[in-house]
């Protein structure tokens, strides 16, 4: 595998389409978010006149614009250097969530830090720091990306760790789905062979199923998805109204604000099952049109990881398009009855300061990426290109090794 060095490419204009889908995600969750907040405003606080949940989720979404604005400025190299240091944090942050008084717990799992009047998810910012980390480790050029022992059984045992605190401590499946496949998605990419590859994902494959068993919680989810309507009052409850909401509302929707669920009926309406939601106010075309813009935000990610200038601004937007392609799938899967149920926000969509926040912060990333993509030439114009007649690309079209950081 090549040195996780960068080239000596320009910065030119960032990918614009990257800024207004984001911008468009934000504006749709925004205005599902409207629609629903008399409703559960009136359930948390009493009152309608508040809106509650539209006015947080917009603080949230200022705050994240903020976030990915600076993060946007910053070379995306730095964060090489800074990947130990973050790593440090985010799993400080995930064990303090077992030192009571700190920690707040919600239906059976305790996954939020108390900051104050504040909390906040440390799996959240685990995303992020684990692409980063594993980014900056699988692009050292003293390891060899072949090698068992040198990369295979650390990778497994990074992995391992990080599967027992988000699983076990935190009682948390969906994330650690969304993050073991953003890694092993992103060890693909960095080169590692296919025998490798196939006995890791046997191997967490076997894990996954015992942490399953483990717990009858979950074994109770795989059932009421095997069968959906053993059930409806309990086991199966959440998944039928989901599928209720989506299948009422047909192919246009039954309008916005006129959601039947959201009175109580569907769980975690703002949160987990927002998609449900939507397919109930907007039918099966305005459920579709997000997908679509998800699907195309995705696309562009990996495009900008296709024309990364090194290995290192590659893998880590490798696993950005890959986290938000995993958690998509999760969260739309799961309220269609497609995989077993599990809580887990839709990007950009649901409710919820930490998801919303760290979402925007890697956009930021990704976008700081895109600024020094090579081999898309026909993005700049000669006055991006600062008026000279040089080629646009210093060493265009072919990776340099750079120093290690």
């Amino acid at each position: 595998m090549a040195g996780g060095g960068q080239t000596q490419a320009r910065a030119h204009r960032a990918d614009y389409s990257l800024v207004l889908i984001t911008f468009a995600l934000l504006t749709f969750g925004l205005v599902v978010m409207y629609s629903i907040s008399p409703i559960q405003s009136q359930k948390l606080l009493g009152s309608t006149v508040s809106n509650f949940y539209f006015f947080r989720h917009l603080e949230y979404a200022l705050v994240g614009l903020v976030g990915w604005f600076v993060a946007s400025r910053i070379h995306y190299t730095r964060w090489r250097s800074w990947a130990s240091g973050l790593m440090v944090i985010a799993v400080v942050a995930l064990l303090v969530l077992l030192i009571p008084g700190l920690s707040l717990s919600q239906l059976g799992a305790t996954r939020w830090l108390k900051l104050g009047p504040l909390s906040f998810q440390p799996a959240e910012l685990m995303k992020l720091a684990l692409i980063i980390y594993l980014g900056r480790w699988l692009t050292d050029e003293r390891r060899s990306i072949t090698s068992v022992t040198e990369t295979i059984v650390p990778f497994a045992l990074i992995l391992g760790f990080v599967t027992v605190v988000v699983v076990v401590l935190q009682r948390d499946m969906g994330t650690m789905s969304v993050l073991a496949g953003s890694a092993i998605g992103m060890l693909y990419v960095a080169g590692v062979r296919p025998v490798h590859l196939a006995g890791l994902i046997a191997g967490f494959g076997l894990a996954a199923w015992g942490f399953i068993a483990a717990f009858p919680h979950r074994v109770e989810r795989i059932l009421a998805y095997l069968n959906p309507n053993s059930d409806t009052s309990s086991v199966s409850y959440h998944i039928s109204q989901a599928l209720i909401a989506v299948g009422s509302g047909g192919l246009f929707g039954v309008g916005l604000g006129k959601s039947i669920q959201v009175y109580g009926y569907l769980p975690e309406a703002p949160n987990d099952s927002i998609f449900a939601i939507i397919g109930e106010e907007f039918g099966l075309i305005g459920a579709l049109i997000l997908i679509g813009l998800m699907g195309y935000l995705i696309y562009r990610a990996l495009m900008v990881a296709k024309n990364a200038p090194d290995n290192f601004g590659r893998l880590v937007a490798t696993g950005i398009a890959l986290w938000l392609m995993f958690q998509t799938v999760v969260n739309v899967g799961a309220m269609v009855a497609l995989i077993p149920l599990t809580g887990i926000p839709l990007p950009f969509i649901s409710f919820g300061g930490s998801s919303l926040i760290m979402t925007l912060f890697a956009m930021g990333i990704l976008v700081n990426i895109s600024k020094y993509t090579v081999g898309e030439e026909s993005h700049a114009s000669r006055r991006e290109r600062r008026g000279d007649g040089r080629s646009y690309f210093a060493h265009s079209g072919r990776r340099q090794p750079a120093e290690n950081a």
